[in-house]
């Protein structure tokens, strides 16, 4: 085949790995092993050549080149930022709540509305597990 062939070809499945989306990277190795077919291919005339360098590369694109892809495209773990950050941590009861009428809690200097199912006296401390608009959900 000549360079254009095998240019063409790996253009064509680098469009394809975009069009897909994925996260395997299959196409993108194959369209690395065209590429380099492409360039041995302006050296030596030989379809065997120019075959063995595609899938050499191939396989080494899908050994090296993919691991490296999905670690760098890997989700990183998600950081809650703003109120979402309070979930979890504790909190000290400054207003009794009982399971019909919220109190109050004191979390990272600031006071906020909480309910619980169970009742709750002043000074207890608490753990927050659920955030409602300005109200705290905390339990024990």
């Amino acid at each position: 085949m000549t360079w254009i062939a095998w240019l063409t070809i790996a253009v064509v499945l680098a469009i394809c790995e975009i069009a897909a989306s994925s996260v395997f990277f299959f196409c993108l190795c194959f369209s690395i092993g065209s590429f380099f077919a492409a360039g041995v291919s302006c050296f030596f005339n030989s379809n065997w050549i120019e075959i063995m360098t595609f899938i050499i590369i191939s396989a080494l694109s899908l050994c090296f080149v993919r691991p490296l892809f999905n670690k760098i495209m890997k989700k990183s773990k998600t950081i809650q930022s703003n109120v979402d950050a309070l979930i979890g941590n504790e909190a000290i009861v400054t207003g009794k709540i009982t399971p019909f009428i919220p109190g109050f809690v004191k979390v990272s200097g600031e006071i906020w509305r909480a309910e619980s199912s169970v009742e709750i006296l002043e000074s207890e401390t608490v753990k927050i597990k659920r955030i409602s608009g300005t109200t705290l959900t905390v339990e024990r």
